[in-house]
C-alpha cells in the first residue's frame, strides 16, 4: 500500500508541476508579447472615448463615432436587407470643449439615430437620395439631441454596402 501512496504521490506532484509550468509559460508569453493599447487603437477600434479637447482651428471633427453597420430594410424582391458599413464624423466648431464633452456622452444616442435613419430604408432609396440630402436630415436630428452647441456637417469616411 505504501508504494501505491507514493506513486499516487509521484503523479499528483507531476500534474502540479506540469500546470505551473503551464501557467507561468503564458503568463511569460502574455508579458513578453503584451499588445500596446495606446488610446489611438481602442478609440478606433470604439473601445474608448477620447475626452481631451479639439485642436484650435476655426471647425475640427468628432470621429469617436466609428465604424457603425446598419441593416437596412428589405426591398420587396428581397429577402434580408442589405449591411451598410459606415464610418461617419461630425464637424463642429473648435475649441468648444464643453460642446465636444456633450458629443461624447450622447455618443450612443446619435448612432441610435444613425441606425434609425439608415434601417428604415432600402439600399436602392439611399442609394438615389444624395449624401448632402441625408446629411441634412440627420444634422437636424442630431441638433434637435444636442444642447450645449449645434453639429455644422457630417461626413462619411466609409459608405459600403455588403451583400
Amino acid at each position: 500500500m505504501n508504494d501505491n501512496q507514493d506513486l499516487l504521490n509521484k503523479i499528483l506532484l507531476g500534474i502540479i508541476a506540469g500546470l505551473l509550468l503551464v501557467i507561468l509559460a503564458g503568463t511569460i508569453t502574455g508579458l513578453v508579447g503584451k499588445k500596446k493599447n495606446r488610446p489611438e487603437v481602442l478609440i478606433s477600434q470604439g473601445k474608448a472615448v477620447s475626452l481631451m479637447a479639439p485642436s484650435e482651428t476655426a471647425e475640427t471633427a468628432y470621429f469617436e463615432l466609428g465604424t457603425i453597420r446598419i441593416s437596412c430594410a428589405a426591398a420587396d424582391s428581397e429577402e434580408g436587407g442589405s449591411v451598410l458599413v459606415l464610418s461617419p464624423w461630425l464637424a463642429y466648431p473648435a475649441g468648444d470643449t464643453v460642446f465636444f464633452e456633450e458629443l461624447s456622452r450622447k455618443s450612443g444616442s446619435i448612432k441610435g439615430i444613425f441606425q434609425a435613419y439608415f434601417s428604415a430604408r432600402t439600399k436602392n432609396q439611399l442609394l438615389t437620395e444624395t449624401e448632402e440630402r441625408i446629411s441634412q436630415i440627420i444634422i437636424e436630428e442630431i441638433n434637435a439631441d444636442l444642447a450645449l452647441g449645434k453639429v455644422s456637417d457630417i461626413y462619411f469616411t466609409d459608405y459600403l454596402f455588403l451583400e
